[in-house]
């Protein structure tokens, strides 16, 4: 009985420690300040400032993305593919609000969006909804 319980104890303090340990882990790949999100938040700066006065503004930021990638083609070709695909979910999203405008046409296309399974967009200073 006392054995049980200072094993249980001992288990708990263990299980305790490493959940301690865990949340003291930086994060994989990270330098502490935010890590990819970090990385990838300059890489799309400096990809705005690269393209900023190009005429094809969308295949320029493509290749500045892809710049550094394992395999800089494939990257693009897979850029290109998801936003073809993203270009005719659009396209199918205002033919199903054909004929609408102002506020109403604002509400289909959210409904649409949502039907999508997409999560719902924050604009800058929306605050969250709780």
């Amino acid at each position: 009985m006392i054995r049980t319980r200072i094993l249980t104890t001992i288990g708990a303090a263990l299980l305790a420690g490493s959940f301690l340990a865990y949340a003291q882990a930086p994060a994989a790949g990270g330098d502490g300040k935010g890590g990819d999100r970090h990385r990838m938040h300059e890489q799309m700066k400096g990809a705005h400032a690269a393209c900023k006065d190009k005429a094809d503004r969308r295949a320029c930021m493509r290749e500045q993305m892809c710049a550094k990638a394992a395999d800089p083609a494939k990257c693009q070709a897979e850029g290109k593919a998801r936003m073809s695909k993203r270009m005719d979910e659009r396209q199918a999203m205002h033919e199903a609000c054909t004929g609408k405008r102002g506020d109403e046409l604002q509400k289909c296309l959210g409904e649409q969006h949502k039907g999508k399974g997409h999560r719902e967009h924050r604009g800058h200073g929306d605050k969250p909804k709780s």
